[in-house]
């Protein structure tokens, strides 16, 4: 019997007993799931109680807000907002969508109108009597309506007063603003709020006892659950009990044995507890022992078999191995891997033997337990004891060796440990012969002792007499290969040589010309065949150079030159050559070879640049280096002979501007021009060169002050000519500088600095001229480097200080503002005008951190009067730089926030020319300016000449004319 009834009968019990369980179970969670529900659903209740009650509270909010600002304003879209508001709460209008949170929504005028809900209208109270309120709730509630009710009547009177005369006057529109914020509005208002508040209470109060209700039931429930949920757990527990001792175990332990014995494993014994042999596993027990026993049988039978199979694959896998691999390596890990996959084996390895150690190296392995030849030593040496062993006494001896026990054997017995954790029970020992000498061992292990009988033995032998035959072969094969690969590598080498290579005869007639040949000179190696190399000749190689060369050649020696020849097409190339005979064994020339390189490209690009290190690349002047050289020479040769020269500096006047306006590549051409005039109205003794950008420096020899004054005008009169470029026919003008020698220095570096000071003599003075250095330059730009070094740290050291110049009104000689004025007190210097530093400040880049220090302490100051005050506008000036500067608007705006002084205080003055600068960027930042509340005005008004189509477009609060203007108004006739 497979189990006794009183155990099925028992089973069947607990499950009738389980489903009535899990029935009472279930209905229990059902009504525990319906009480916490109860718990949702008053919370549900109750926010959306609060809601509506909110939404008549938010409702009455709005309509003050709306009314409010249309009396304060006029603007009818707030009265219509009220009267929109005030419908849709009454109902007239259908209510949108979340109406809650979009009431102030309705005043912005560029937003999408809110979806209504429906096409239906219903009143806010209509809403809430069907919300659920109690009878005291909702008579709150209506309460709150009907005072809101009455609050409306209060603005509607309010906004009558306001409309009652046209236009508004301010006595009514202040009596309406009064109706909106007296006790009698305030009191009504309260009248509409603690309604509200009260029913907010009255909500939360009955929330409450409607959530204790349902929690003391959901407690109930709870309990019932849990206590059916232990006599659920309980009836399981005796059904999982029953079925164990019907199964004899677990279900995981029947389908385990289930599984081992369906794949075929017989060798686990199935656990049977005490009592329990009658049960399914018992029974599968006794099935298992039954087919353990018919399977070894079988087992038995076919291992007999399959080895004899084995061996027979394993020599026909050598053989084919043999023919297709195409080295030893590979060959002897094929057999390697053929003994053990197709014999069988356990672990195959092949040692050869290194003449140096005098040991058995592992070149080869397959198998289980391969690790064991990781530090595995075999010497050759008979003196050695690891050379007695299996793999040693086959590589001494040069015959094989069997060994059937390897776990006993006595010449395995420094290896039985290790065999025993692979699971070696047999070993066989073959040697490997190249040309008859021994060179090596192949080793196999069996996993069954006895493995290699007589037969097993004659193949193995046959199989290392193959494999001796093929590393026979190898060895033939690869000196095969190597001479080969030497003939094609050598071959490739001359096709693919980037150099022309050409072999000739003795009579130098060619054989063999390479590809790059054919590249470099356009012939192809048919055209070539035969001809002798002189069809290449150009005429540009001097007949010296063929004598030398063939000089070399008939002297057995190598020739190296480089030869000027003509190509296919008929152009000229330079090709450097090394040409060499080649030597017979009876010590005659038979053949020439020659190596050509073709250098053309490398001696243009040479010739290239010994041109662009001494010439400018886009005018072809002499550059910097150049003239240095000659500058140097000239000043040497006029030191030693008491001579003298002349050094000029030539810079184009706005030369930037023809670069914004129409281009760089328009400025380049502009200059090659300008310098094809400049060489034409030099001597030829003369030297010009082109510093960078419109910068020229030119060197006279032999000039004195008249002679340079004259080349300087004759210069300034050919440049001021028209340029004709790209059909623009443009005229431009240039200052230039002066230096002579010895008078004005000794020295290279002195006399171009002081040309360069002489040249910004012009530019300062109208430009168009020209200027000789003087001691007053020197002294100017003396004083011009100290104080712009004393620049850089006068705002650390506090040097600057501003003083207030008063603006009066003209009509009533009330001060209404003042103008900062900037001061420089220096400790060495003493005082210095603005007039002076302030150009320097802009060279330097210190005029934006002087400015903004000017801003900040002109504002502060302001801020200090306004806060006493004294209400007074502040005028500061602006320099170019900063105006032009973006960041300006930013940082006025936070000097501003920073002093805590409003926009209207703050007038910032700009002199006409730097309005003019850039009209259209001036016009912008005026713009930002006002936007914030800034005034603008234009000192010195008529110097600058500015249009007037540009002029009504600054927005400017002030024009402050130039006293030149209207000194003599009143007396002049002509004024």
């Amino acid at each position: 019997m497979l189990s006794s009834n009183k155990h099925l009968t028992l089973l069947n019990r607990s499950l009738w007993a389980t489903v009535f369980v899990f029935i009472i179970f279930s209905i229990t969670f059902i009504f525990y799931i319906r009480s916490e529900k109860a718990i949702d659903q008053a919370y549900d209740q109750r926010y959306e109680s609060h809601m509506l009650a909110d939404m008549l509270r938010q409702s009455s909010d709005d309509l003050t807000r709306m009314v409010r600002t249309y009396v304060l304003t006029g603007d009818p879209i707030y009265k219509q907002h009220y009267q929109e508001i005030l419908d849709i709460r009454n109902g007239i209008q259908p209510r949108p969508l979340h109406y809650e949170d979009i009431y102030w929504d309705l005043v912005l005028s560029d937003d999408k109108r809110p979806h209504q809900d429906s096409s239906q209208s219903v009143s806010l109270l209509e809403l809430m009597r069907t919300a659920g309120y109690t009878p005291k709730e909702f008579a709150k509630l209506s309460e709150a309506k009907n005072h809101s009710d009455e609050l409306t009547k209060i603005e509607f009177e309010a906004m009558r007063i306001l409309e009652s005369t046209t236009p508004t006057t301010n006595e009514n529109r202040h009596l309406a603003i009064m109706m909106l914020h007296d006790a009698r509005y305030h009191h009504a208002k309260h009248g509409i709020m603690k309604p509200i508040g009260d029913a907010h209470t009255m909500i939360d109060q009955r929330t409450l006892d409607t959530i204790l209700t349902a929690k003391k039931t959901a407690d109930f429930v709870r309990t019932v659950f849990i206590f059916f949920g232990f006599v659920l757990i309980w009836t399981l527990w005796r059904v999982r009990r029953t079925l164990y001792l019907i199964i004899g175990g677990s279900l995981h332990q029947l389908h385990s044995h289930i599984v081992k014995i369906g794949s075929g494993d017989l060798s686990s014994e199935i656990q049977i507890e005490k009592g329990l042999e009658n049960s399914i596993l018992g029974w599968l027990s006794e099935t298992k022992n039954k087919l353990s026993y018919i399977d070894t049988e079988r087992t038995k039978a076919q291992k007999d078999a399959q080895r004899l199979r084995d061996l027979y694959a394993v020599l026909s896998q050598c053989n084919q191995a043999i023919v297709r691999c195409t080295n030893e390596s590979e060959l002897f890990a094929q057999i390697c891997q053929d003994a053990v996959e197709f014999g069988g084996m356990k672990m195959a390895w092949i040692g050869l033997a290194d003449q140096e150690t005098n040991e058995l190296k592992a070149v080869a392995y397959a198998g289980e337990g391969t690790d064991y030849l990781d530090d595995l030593c075999i010497s050759t040496d008979p003196a050695n004891p690891s050379s007695h062993g299996p793999t040693g006494t086959t590589f001494r001896e040069d015959c094989p060796f069997w060994c059937q026990d390897f776990a006993h054997g006595p010449a395995t017995a420094q290896w039985h440990q290790r065999g025993a954790e692979f699971g070696w029970r047999a070993s066989a020992a073959i040697p490997l012969h190249r040309n008859g000498v021994p060179i090596g061992v192949f080793s196999i292990y069996a996993s069954e002792t006895n493995a290699f009988d007589e037969a097993a033995q004659k193949l193995l032998i046959e199989m290392g007499t193959d494999i001796d035959y093929a590393l026979n072969n190898f060895d033939r094969e690869t000196l095969r290969i190597q001479l080969e690969n030497q003939l094609l590598k050598l071959s490739q080498a001359i096709e693919q040589s980037s150099n022309a290579i050409v072999i000739t005869d003795s009579r130098a007639k060619i054989e063999f010309v390479n590809t790059a040949f054919v590249k470099i000179t356009g012939y192809t190696q048919a055209e070539a065949m035969g001809k002798n190399p002189r069809f290449l000749k150009s005429g540009k190689t001097p007949n010296a150079v063929y004598e030398e060369m063939w000089t070399c050649l008939t002297g057995g020696e190598t020739w190296h030159g480089e030869l000027t020849n003509r190509r296919k097409d008929g152009s000229e190339y330079i090709h450097s050559s090394n040409i060499a005979p080649v030597v017979d064994s009876d010590g005659r020339t038979s053949h020439y070879i020659a190596i050509e390189e073709d250098i053309t490209e490398r001696k243009r690009n040479e010739a290239r640049i010994r041109y662009l290190a001494n010439y400018d690349a886009l005018t072809g002047l002499p550059n910097r280096r150049q003239m240095d050289d000659h500058l140097n020479y000239t000043m040497s040769l006029a030191k030693r002979n008491e001579g003298y020269f002349a050094v000029m500096f030539l810079d184009l006047d706005h030369f930037k501007n023809i670069n914004d306006t129409l281009g760089h590549n328009f400025g380049d051409l502009l200059l090659i021009e300008l310098s094809k005039r400049l060489i034409e109205a030099l001597r030829e003794e003369d030297t010009i060169s082109r510093m960078g950008g419109d910068e020229f420096i030119l060197l006279l020899p032999q000039t004195e002050g008249n002679g340079a004054a004259q080349v300087a005008q004759k210069l300034l009169d050919s440049i001021s000519k028209p340029f004709l470029i790209e059909e623009h026919q443009l005229t431009v003008t240039a200052s230039i500088g002066i230096a002579l020698y010895p008078a004005d220095g000794s020295t290279i570096e002195t006399l171009t600095k002081n040309a360069d000071a002489a040249m910004y003599r012009s530019k300062k003075e109208g430009r168009n001229d020209y200027n000789f250095f003087t001691e007053e330059m020197q002294k100017n730009s003396q004083r011009n480097l100290e104080l712009g070094n004393a620049l850089h740290t006068a705002l650390e050291r506090n040097e600057f200080y501003l003083v207030y110049q008063p603006q009066m009104c003209a009509e009533n000689g009330k001060i209404i503002g003042a103008e900062a004025l900037i001061r420089w007190e220096h400790p060495q210097f003493g005082s210095i005008s603005p007039a002076e530093f302030i150009p320097i400040a802009e060279d330097n880049g210190t005029i934006l951190s002087i400015g903004e220090w000017v801003l900040r302490t002109a504002v502060s100051q302001a801020a200090a009067w306004n806060q006493n005050g004294i209400d007074l506008i502040m005028a500061v000036n602006l320099s170019a730089v900063q105006f032009r500067h973006s960041s300006l608007p930013s940082l006025i705006m936070n000097i501003l926030d920073e002093a805590k002084l409003a926009p209207k205080y703050l007038e910032i003055e700009l002199t006409e020319g730097v309005a003019m600068y850039n009209p259209q960027d001036a016009i912008k930042i005026m713009n930002t300016l006002n936007e914030i509340g800034i005034r603008m005005s234009i000192d010195d008004f008529g110097t600058g000449y500015s249009s007037l189509s540009y002029l009504k477009k600054f927005k400017v609060y002030k024009l402050k004319i130039d006293q030149s203007f209207v000194r003599d108004i009143t007396t002049n006739p002509e004024d």
